[in-house]
């Protein structure tokens, strides 16, 4: 066990070029927890791995992420959403329970700021059913190689199931941070599209409004049902737009329809 657990954490480092990783404890039963800092090197000794598998099977969840807004973790994926997965190139796909799945991607570009990483997460979450909660740029995944301790997922033989490492490799994503796009291969070279990080972070507020806007609309939701979603979920939005919140969501809406049809 203690070489199927070195072997499934030196394959999630490997997907990765991040210099330092944050892994979290957590106890659910204690409701103990605490954070640690690794670098790759670190965290790949057997002694780092010993540590946390003695953690483990104490009770503790192992969780980590690697540090930088270009990786992004999508939570709690059905079976039925692999497919739709696949096509955007993830470099991690984990089984954290029975047919309960994890995924990490790396974006193609680094966005300039936590808000504008956030619309990434958020999209990409919408686009595949993940868990909206968890659709942060900080937000920590199960490391593989250990045991997922939640109560509900205790085996009949009073054992708790292993988290899985079911793929790896070392790969950009095909998502653009355009909302949900995915590259195709006439599509123009990344580095000369138009990003996010250009623009004002004054602005984040509507720029994730259209990332959402775009994300919802790869889902398939009519723009009566986008408009709908962005009135109830963006942050003040009646406040910041006022008298103009009707002709506001118009036009974000109908962007976000121009920017897809211009790279797909």
């Amino acid at each position: 066990m203690s070489n199927l657990t070195q072997t499934a954490i030196e394959r999630y480092l490997s997907v990765f070029d991040a210099a330092s990783y944050k892994v979290q404890l957590k106890n659910r039963l204690t409701d103990e927890g605490f954070w640690v800092d690794y670098t790759p090197d670190q965290l790949a000794k057997s002694e780092t791995v010993r540590y946390l598998r003695d953690k483990n099977s104490k009770g503790f969840d192992i969780y980590a992420r690697p540090i930088g807004y270009q990786y992004v973790l999508l939570d709690d994926l059905s079976f039925d959403s692999l497919s739709e997965l696949a096509r955007l190139k993830p470099c991690l796909l984990i089984e954290t329970s029975p047919t309960n799945y994890q995924a990490w991607l790396i974006l193609p570009t680094i966005p300039a700021n936590r808000d504008i990483a956030k619309v990434s997460c958020q999209t990409l979450a919408i686009q595949l059913g993940a868990d909206l909660a968890s659709a942060e740029p900080d937000h920590v995944g199960r490391l593989p190689g250990f045991t997922n301790r939640k109560e509900k997922y205790r085996l009949q033989s009073g054992l708790f199931p292993f988290v899985r490492l079911c793929r790896a490799a070392n790969r950009l994503s095909t998502f653009y941070p355009c909302g949900g796009a995915v590259l195709n291969k006439n599509t123009t070279a990344i580095n000369s599209m138009p990003l996010y990080q250009h623009s004002p972070s004054k602005n984040s507020s509507s720029e994730q409004d259209f990332g959402v806007a775009c994300g919802l609309i790869r889902a398939g939701k009519t723009d009566i049902e986008i408009s709908q979603h962005l009135e109830r979920t963006s942050p003040d939005l009646a406040v910041r737009k006022g008298k103009y919140l009707e002709s506001y969501l118009q036009r974000t809406i109908a962007n976000a329809h121009k920017a897809i049809q211009s790279i797909i």
